[in-house]
């Protein structure tokens, strides 16, 4: 217990430094908000620890790595969702005033995979935190924030750049497309983890078509990524999982080959082309061609949206040749039917379509009418029943190599989604052919829509006729002689058999 003598002299301390009452008092609140500030901080930083207390082995594996680039390639059901909150939380709490990007496909699905995720851990270890709907964006008492968001296009893909990020965490990466994911990991989010040293973590199922940047990044030799998998038998939060999962295989009749079984409950690629929408093959679609285009014809489909993108997917066929090729795709949310008008307006001049189409669908055939007459086009309304016969006689042409996609980077979005396009998988096992609502299809419906108005099919070989006066142009003169001469024969043994009424 301090003396009077002690407290005086801690007093005259205090007034040698010349403050007032007033400033003493704000001095005193200021050194009291911080304390209060560093209590809070250990206190979450004491929370945080048991986070990665909930992680089992295969988790805490995949977190522990010490590689700032790492994927895990998982099945259905494994714990990715509740690492990746884990990691997310942990990164927040550790450095104060960041800010961690959580990026799946949409924000849709952002919200629907990890919004209560977070909700859920926030009420199981007590972290206070606070959720701002508006934005998706969840709040910690340390000034640090989780950003859910979506990449479904480029300028999504741009609002990612600016923060510096100790931990970015990207979901879904199966479905999402090359060109998008390789801008979003390679220019925006890796120099925007230099500063901080961070880390990037890549999650995945494996896809039907065993193909795009995750994969490359999963499977090549080459690849700067750490890897790890594992899957739902691994979860020890899943006790009844092996036997669930023995039941779901004998109820669909699937066999430990079975490409889907493989894939979504074992993680493993293997291509499922049953599964694909599109039978594209790299090997037999695309080709180096730079049509001239006073060559040829041209068609153009539209695929129109609002929140969904518009598409605009151009095909040019001729007479001399049987295959059709896709020449431009280009696909932007948010158009206003002006705007529509006026892309339209600039592909015209360059290709002078034959025929143009627009789907129907909702209001299309209204906004189909309505531009035609005030922009002076000529769109025509795209037929769009019988959708799923006419996707398979597409891929009759994909499969012979009567479709042509000249590659570059102007078709690049029409190839990206052909590459991750895939049937719904619970409605295929009800018999049912719905496209998955992950996958974007914009630009193949538009392509659908123009394929059916290229006239390709009615091209018809010919057989060269040999130059006059060759030998082979004598050869062939003989054979023709011969055969009238042949058929002259006969039709006189005919007439001879017949009596001469009748004859005509």
């Amino acid at each position: 217990m301090p003396t009077k003598s002690g407290s005086k002299k801690k007093r005259a301390v205090k007034n040698d430094l010349g403050f007032s009452p007033q400033q003493r008092a704000l001095l005193e609140q200021m050194l009291f908000r911080s304390r209060e500030k560093q209590r809070k901080q250990e206190e979450l930083r004491l929370k945080g620890e048991g986070l990665q207390r909930s992680l089992f082995p295969s988790q805490t594996g995949f977190i522990g790595d010490e590689r700032k680039k790492k994927l895990a390639r998982c099945s259905r059901r494994a714990g990715k969702t509740h690492l990746a909150a884990v990691g997310l939380l942990t990164a927040a709490i550790s450095t104060p005033g960041i800010m961690c990007p959580y990026i799946t496909l949409s924000i849709k699905n952002a919200r629907r995979i990890l919004w209560n995720t977070l909700g859920e851990m926030d009420r199981a270890f007590g972290l206070d935190l606070e959720f701002r709907q508006n934005d998706l964006t969840v709040k910690l008492s340390n000034g640090s924030s989780i950003v859910l968001g979506g990449a479904q296009d480029r300028d999504e893909v741009d609002k990612w750049r600016g923060p510096k990020y100790s931990l970015c965490v990207i979901d879904e990466a199966q479905s999402m497309r090359t060109s998008i994911l390789h801008t979003l990991i390679e220019d925006v989010l890796e120099p925007a983890t230099l500063d901080l040293d961070g880390s990037i973590w890549m999650f995945g199922t494996p896809n039907a078509s065993s193909s795009g940047y995750f994969y490359d990044a999963d499977v090549f030799e080459a690849s700067s990524w750490s890897r790890h998998n594992w899957t739902l038998l691994d979860n020890p939060h899943l006790p009844g999982a092996g036997d669930w999962l023995a039941r779901r295989k004998e109820e669909n009749g699937w066999s430990d080959e079975t490409p889907i079984y493989r894939r979504e409950y074992l993680g493993e690629w293997t291509r499922d082309e049953e599964s694909m929408v599109y039978r594209f093959s790299p090997e037999k679609n695309l080709v180096e061609a730079d049509l001239e285009e006073s060559h040829w014809d041209f068609v153009l489909g539209v695929d129109l949206g609002y929140e969904d993108a518009t598409a605009f997917v151009v095909f040019a066929f001729s007479e001399d040749v049987p295959e059709v090729y896709a020449v431009h795709a280009e696909k932007a949310p948010h158009l206003s039917i002006a705007e529509i008008a006026e892309k339209i307006k600039r592909l015209e001049e360059r290709y002078r379509f034959v025929r143009s189409v627009v789907d129907t669908g909702g209001l299309g055939k209204m906004v189909c009418e309505e531009m035609n007459k005030r922009f002076e086009l000529n769109l025509f309304p795209a037929e769009k029943s019988r959708k799923l016969d006419h996707i398979r006689l597409m891929n009759s042409d994909f499969e012979r190599g009567r479709i042509q996609i000249c590659h570059g980077p102007k078709t690049e979005q029409y190839v990206d989604e052909l590459v991750l396009l895939e049937w719904d998988q619970n409605q295929m096992e009800k018999g049912r052919f719905i496209e998955n609502e992950n996958n974007e299809n914009h630009c193949c419906d538009a392509a659908l829509y123009a394929w059916r108005e290229a006239l390709h099919y009615l091209h018809r070989e010919q057989t060269p006729k040999p130059e006059f006066g060759s030998q082979d142009y004598f050869e062939a003169l003989e054979r023709e002689m011969e055969s009238d001469m042949i058929a002259k024969v006969k039709r006189m043994e005919e007439d001879e058999e017949l009596e001469w009424w009748e004859v005509n």
